[in-house]
């Protein structure tokens, strides 16, 4: 069996503040160390029960979060920014089960900790179908269409119900719970490695027994972006497909999350470019 471990950091424990969260932060060096020592924790069940594959993709900013000195040596880990496909990059149909591990709440979710969907500069929140999105649900509807089910969320507390409407097959551990954007509670360290050791192996008992399933949207895909800034709006309104439908609001519809996921992809790099060039204005 082959296993695709996607990694973010924001819905791991001990992360509660932006001073953790990018390599010049002042406590991403804590931060590193968790994701790390969690990956391995993860990684380790997986080859223990049975998997002889396992590829990681580290996917939070820039992509260089796992200390590659302290990682498991028998993986496949994929690191950097930009590349295709964001955070679940390689994935293909030749994969078991995709694991999510720090996966954190959707934009827009009421006191989720360092909550967002993919950019927090650039959306306020995206749907899909009339849905609000967590990058969770995005990314396992790419990996529907891969032909990849989903086995294992390991979390914030609040993506618990989108996980029972959408994917109720998948294990779902939780790691924490948002207090406030900058607050949250969870359980020691020993006790986290324990749950997330016994969720795993719930899982892989779940994929030898077939009983994971892809997630899957009736299609086409109805996307909706809400910008933080209608001026992201303003320059992306005649492109492609694009609808206005508000200020802050663009529509667009697709028949695959491939271009779901390339669109909202470029969307965030031009919500970086509104800034940067709002940031030269004097």
């Amino acid at each position: 069996m082959k296993a695709y471990v996607s990694v973010d950091i924001e819905g791991l424990p001990g992360i509660v503040s932006g001073t953790m969260l990018n390599p010049w932060s002042s406590q991403f060096a804590r931060a590193s160390k968790i994701m790390t020592k969690l990956v391995n924790v993860l990684v380790e069940e997986l080859f223990n029960c049975g998997f002889s594959e396992v590829y990681v993709a580290d996917s939070h900013g820039l992509m260089t979060n796992i200390d590659y000195l302290e990682l498991d040596g028998r993986v496949e880990v994929i690191q950097g920014y930009p590349r295709p496909f964001s955070m679940v990059p390689l994935l293909d149909n030749s994969f078991s089960a995709v694991f999510f591990l720090g996966y954190h709440a959707a934009a827009g979710t009421t006191h989720g900790t360092l909550e967002h969907t993919f950019s927090g500069r650039t959306f306020l929140e995206i749907r899909i179908n009339g849905v609000r999105a967590s990058e969770f649900l995005l990314n396992s509807l790419y990996a529907g269409e891969q032909g990849v089910p989903v086995a294992l969320l390991a979390g914030d507390e609040y993506l618990r119900r989108e996980v029972s409407e959408h994917a109720p097959w998948v294990v779902f551990v939780s790691l924490k719970k948002g207090i406030s954007r900058y607050s949250a509670i969870y359980p020691g360290l020993a006790r986290i490695e324990e749950q997330l050791k016994s969720g795993a192996r719930k899982a892989c008992e779940n994929v030898k027994s077939k009983l994971v399933r892809k997630v899957e949207f009736e299609k086409p895909y109805i996307v909706e972006l809400v910008f933080r800034d209608s001026l992201v709006a303003d320059v992306l309104e005649h492109w492609g497909q694009m609808e206005r439908v508000g200020a802050y609001v663009l529509r667009f519809v697709a028949n695959s999350m491939k271009e779901v996921l390339s669109t909202i992809e470029v969307a965030a790099l031009v919500g970086y470019g509104v800034e940067s060039f709002k940031a030269t204005l004097k």
